[in-house]
């Protein structure tokens, strides 16, 4: 009788039941419903939302296994099942994990992996670490072993291994035996995505241990890890690439998009606070008559700096004292110490120096006239970290100024530095004023007396050949290309230099080889904008003078005041276009582009659209640019999934292709209204991040760069992704030096300058005091006044 009594009660209360038989019945039942409801927003999953965290704890052992199925089959079916997470893992972790029955960990594992499956990995491991700390060894060494399951399964891509490293050495150092062993199978398995750069982070194990897991290592070392399930919202792209392969056709292209994302030391390691371990006599020391004693304070800071991530903090003083060594400082030791020094900044603040690097690199390029090479080798090391933070455009006068120098062994070394820079350069990073600026300089320097500095030369000139094609730098080559001799010796360098960057010299024809090269994944050296009355662009402000008079300001922003760029008023008037309608956008392209890509362009197989998007950069770069209708061919490449592409190469296709109608096309704030929101989103994009500051610069040439830059800022403040809020800010930064202040609203860069500093993300703050040290060399003093109230980070 008491079995038939609960029977008739609703099964949400039978779930709840103080029998535990009823509970069971209540369980199995619930799991039918989950599995059968076709809606999986239905009301009927929200009754469970408080009950579910119960399922899994049931202290009875046959209810707690019924309930385990009820839970899985809820997260399985349930849209809104990642809000019980936390609280269902939690119990997971201390009831289910080290249960008695075998049934029962295997179901708890199979709910912690659909939680990760339905977008809910940080909750998960959070919860799972957690576990490790547990006394219970064995639920330690479960919650090790679902981590090492859901790494395998899903991909460093999902499940984030930086809290994973940092446990490592805890777990390595348990008592327990079987911890140990599968924390070891962990590492082993964290190895396999993540490669070499795990094995710093594994320095604090036991000799023993260390040497096991070599051992491990060498087994597995070089081989691919893919992931072999898929969260949700990766499910219907690897249906249709698992359909493709079914249809015998190849997806090659499709495994490159996804490749393991490459792990650093650097994003690994914790930032290490080194400014207030110094001594408080230490820039005392580091000034006194005795060279010991600054040879001391410069072996302590270096011995400070050997950690792979600083702190961010207030590094002026520091750069300071430390650019007066190099070049003041009459020991050779002291000068090397301090360049060791410089580079180890560099290294660990990676492009949070960009703001020290306009200081930096003068006294660097000057110290190269030393020729000791204890000295000239710890130059170069710092020159060339101190390069990873910046941009050849930010530091070419200082180049050219030392190109120029008097002393030779300067002008080599600038032009060895180069050839190493180009080696580590994309060739979107070099347009036509900088390649015509530095191919000028250094085909003067290939005419100097001094045989060692005329081979440096032809070493960067080569490097830089060899980086973005013959074709890009020969309309810069002047009289050395009717030289055969010399260009011989260029071309000897450019057949011996090594580009470190994933990237290809570009094809002969760039109109003829679109398709060839959109699918190897090259691409030709960009172009710089055409001149254009509707397109006036200002130079960059800083000259080779102005730039010895920068200094560190309080070790926050590079400071640097010019007159030049101040006073210019010139003012840029853009056509006042109409927007086109979707009728009128088709009539526009109707015989423009073929008919066949206007429907491919959108198909659902990313081949297709990466084939039409090519056979449109051909047809488009085969008309005359000034027949083209931008506005309608950029609103056509806009349409859906237009510049929200998610395979990589159709994306940059259409970057490349909307580059290319700016630089060549009456491109109008219209047309860049259209696409400039979608582009900018792309900024930190890893693989097409640098594809579309390209396109933006070269549409703030086109357009207007007040329009541009009034957008970018709007955009960059609004974003919810701190990436792309900073790499928006920097790219402001750097295209104010390039364009010129003119006719930039100052107020509202000001105010939204102020919003970016109080973000709780560090980037988006350094990235707004670089955007507020450029405007600082235009408006001077007055814009600290914007700050009297302000609290600055």
């Amino acid at each position: 009788m008491e079995d038939e009594e609960y029977k008739k009660l609703p099964i949400d209360e039978r779930c709840v039941h103080k029998l535990w038989k009823a509970r069971v019945n209540g369980y199995e039942e619930v799991t039918k419903l989950f599995k059968q409801i076709d809606d999986e927003k239905s009301p009927e999953f929200a009754k469970y939302l408080g009950l579910v965290k119960k399922f899994v704890i049931d202290s009875n052992a046959m209810g707690q296994e019924k309930g385990l199925e009820a839970t899985l089959a809820y997260v399985e079916n349930y849209a809104h099942a990642g809000k019980t997470v936390s609280e269902v893992m939690s119990g997971i972790v201390t009831k289910c994990m080290a249960a008695p029955k075998t049934k029962t960990k295997e179901l708890a594992l199979q709910v912690t992996l659909m939680y990760i499956e339905i977008e809910k990995q940080e909750a998960v491991l959070e919860e799972l670490i957690k576990g490790m700390g547990q006394k219970n060894p064995k639920i330690v060494t479960a919650c090790v072993v679902a981590c090492t399951t859901a790494l395998r399964e899903f991909g460093i891509k999902i499940v984030n291994p930086k809290p994973l490293v940092k446990k490592l050495p805890t777990l390595f150092a348990d008592r327990d035996k079987t911890v140990r062993d599968e924390a070891r199978q962990l590492a082993i398995e964290m190895f396999r995505w993540m490669g070499p750069a795990l094995k710093p982070q594994l320095a604090s194990l036991q000799p023993l241990q260390i040497t096991e897991l070599e051992t491990e290592f060498a087994k597995i070392e070089g081989t691919k890890a893919r992931p072999t399930r898929y969260i949700k919202s990766q499910q219907q792209k690897q249906a249709k690439i698992v359909a493709e392969m079914e249809d015998g056709k190849g997806c090659e292209e499709e495994e490159e998009e996804e490749e393991v994302p490459q792990i650093d030391t650097y994003d690994l390691a914790d930032p290490v606070d080194i400014l207030s371990k110094l001594p408080k006599d230490f820039y005392e020391k580091l000034e006194a008559k005795k060279w010991q004693e600054r040879k001391e304070s410069l072996e302590l800071l270096e011995t400070l700096l050997k950690t792979p991530k600083l702190e961010n903090g207030d590094y002026g003083d520091l750069v300071r004292a430390l650019k007066k060594v190099v070049q003041k400082d009459s020991n050779v030791v002291c000068v090397a110490l301090a360049a060791k020094c410089f580079a180890a900044l560099a290294t660990g603040l990676k492009k949070r120096f960009q703001v020290y690097s306009g200081a930096v690199v003068p006294a660097l390029l000057e110290k190269f006239k030393e020729k000791k090479q204890s000295v000239v080798s710890p130059n170069r090391e710092a020159i060339d970290a101190v390069y990873l933070t910046t941009s050849l455009e930010a530091i070419l006068e200082d180049i050219l100024e030392a190109l120029s120098n008097k002393n030779p062994n300067v002008k080599s070394e600038t032009a060895l530095f180069l050839a190493r820079s180009f080696s580590k350069t994309q060739p979107s990073a070099l347009n036509k004023k900088l390649l015509k600026s530095i191919v000028g300089a250094l085909e003067k320097a290939v005419n100097e007396s001094d045989a060692i500095v005329r081979d440096s030369s032809y070493e960067a000139l080569g490097t830089l050949m060899k980086l973005v094609g013959e074709k890009a730098i020969a309309p810069f080559l002047g009289e050395l290309e009717k030289d055969n001799l010399k260009m011989m010796k260029v071309k000897e360098f450019c057949e011996k230099a090594v580009i470190l960057v994933k990237t290809s010299a570009p094809k002969k024809d760039r109109a003829a080889t679109a398709v060839v090269k959109a699918k190897e994944g090259k691409t030709d050296a960009p172009k710089s904008a055409p001149q254009s009355t509707k397109s006036v662009k200002k130079a960059a402000p800083a000259s080779s003078a102005a730039k010895k008079k920068s200094q560190v300001s309080s070790g926050t922003a590079t400071i640097v005041k010019s007159k030049s760029a101040k006073n210019s008023t010139a003012k840029i008037s853009k056509p006042v276009e109409r927007e086109l309608n979707d009728e009128e956008v088709d009539a526009a392209i109707g015989d423009k582009i073929s008919a066949n890509i206007v429907g491919d362009i959108a198909n659902a197989n990313w081949k297709t659209r990466l084939e039409a998007v090519e056979q449109l950069q051909t047809e488009i770069q085969s008309q005359d640019a000034k027949e083209l209708p931008c506005q309608a061919i950029v609103k056509f490449l806009c349409r859906k999934p237009g510049l929200k592409d998610t395979n990589f190469q159709v994306l940059k296709a259409k970057l490349e292709l909307v580059k290319y109608l700016a630089e060549n096309c009456s491109f109008s704030t219209r047309s860049a209204d259209c696409c400039l929101n979608d582009i900018c989103e792309k900024f930190g994009d890893p693989k097409n991040g640098s594809n579309a500051c390209a396109a933006i610069s070269a549409i703030a040439e086109a357009a207007g760069f007040p329009h541009i830059a009034t957008s970018v800022i709007e955009f960059a403040v609004s974003q919810k992704s701190p990436k792309v809020t900073s790499e928006a800010l920097l790219w402001l930064s750097n295209s104010i030096l390039e364009f010129g202040f003119a006719n930039l609203n100052a107020k509202l860069l000001i105010e939204h300058s102020k919003k970016a500093l109080t973000s709780a993300n560090p980037s988006v703050r350094q990235a707004a005091i670089s955007l507020l040290g450029t405007m600082y060399l235009y408006i001077g003093l007055p814009l600290i006044a914007c700050f009297d109230n302000e609290k600055l980070l």
